[in-house]
């Protein structure tokens, strides 16, 4: 392709993955207080989900190897109750993928902010009794920043004071 006009779509493929970002219409399961594991796909981008977890161990699995026509996608996850006691939820990003150093994690009481090593790839939060860091209203964002690479936010409304709920790891 030569030296495009002025205002000529200089990709051609543009269009087609601005539609691809972001949130579409169709709502994601509810993640239910049991200890199932969850592994969400590619077709799982642009869904809520909801999540009931308080007192179980749960695992959520981010798609796994995600490329660069990945980029811009996004899974969300609400925390409809309080995680409370026993409730740890896990969250890998998956086969070949690891954590942006952009990701953050905040709340009251939460020390690990952000992602410790490059190679990062599981978040562990832990419940607590009445001051929990990831009570009801809390959500996760991820989305993919580039191949084999999640920016993962963690928003944390608490029961209580909140507590020092996340851990961050290599699995």
């Amino acid at each position: 392709m030569g030296i495009p006009f002025y205002g000529q779509e200089k990709d051609g493929d543009g269009l087609e993955k601005a539609g691809s970002k972001g949130f579409g219409e169709i709502a994601g399961v509810a993640l239910a207080d049991d200890t199932a594991a969850i592994t969400l796909t590619k077709g799982d981008f642009g869904k809520t989900f909801t999540c009931a977890l308080d007192g179980a161990a749960k695992t959520v699995n981010l798609p796994a190897s995600v490329t660069a026509d990945d980029v811009g996608k996004q899974i969300k996850i609400y925390q409809s109750v309080s995680l409370v006691g026993s409730g740890v939820l896990t969250l890998n990003t998956h086969t070949g993928n690891s954590m942006s150093a952009n990701s953050v994690f905040c709340g009251a009481g939460v020390t690990v902010i952000r992602p410790a090593a490059a190679a990062n790839n599981r978040i562990v939060i832990t419940g607590a009794g009445s001051n929990s860091a990831f009570g009801a209203g809390s959500t996760i964002l991820a989305e993919v920043t580039s191949a084999g690479e999640y920016r993962i936010e963690i928003l944390m409304v608490p029961l209580g004071t909140g507590s020092d709920a996340v851990a961050v790891s290599t699995a």
